[in-house]
């Protein structure tokens, strides 16, 4: 195991044991708490955390856009990548390009896509994954490629 793959392991370690002393917490206030308290992670973290959880918005800094999938999670981001010139064309230049074993993940049209989602005129994404295989292809394989910062956005998760 290389180094960085064991500051990775001591990070999850940690944050599973904040998450675990947190939800004891808030056992604890019960129903003392008349509204549920939310958990925020960044999206630039290992998106194995965000598995088993339930989006409840996405943060970009003060901004917040309600959600209530990560399909919508992942739309939204990209969406906001796509909104800038620059971006927007990296994007179109990735199509057919950003590709996984057997499925592209952007593609000019729906055609081959198990469930395609338009982005804009002739630029659709692949959101048949689940939660950490579709955030890691939204952080890794697209945003990272077109030189999207997205170490501001956070993601706001529902309370258990």
């Amino acid at each position: 195991m290389n180094i960085e793959d064991e500051l990775w392991a001591v990070r999850n370690a940690l944050i599973g044991k904040v998450d675990l002393e947190f939800d004891r917490l808030q056992r604890m206030l019960g129903n003392a708490q008349s509204t549920p308290i939310e958990r925020t992670l960044p999206l630039s973290g290992n998106p194995a955390v965000f598995k088993g959880t339930k989006p409840a918005a996405v943060l970009f800094g003060s901004e917040r856009v309600e959600v209530s999938s990560w399909k919508m999670v992942f739309a939204v981001v990209l969406a906001r990548c796509n909104q800038s010139k620059q971006h927007h064309a990296a994007l179109m230049e990735l199509r057919e390009r950003a590709a996984g074993k057997c499925r592209v993940f952007l593609s000019r049209s729906p055609d081959h896509m198990k469930r395609p989602h338009q982005i804009d005129l002739e630029l659709y994404a692949e959101t048949h994954y689940g939660t950490e295989t579709l955030l890691h292809i939204l952080c890794n394989r697209l945003l990272a490629p077109v030189h999207y910062d997205y170490s501001g956005v956070s993601i706001a998760l529902t309370a258990r």
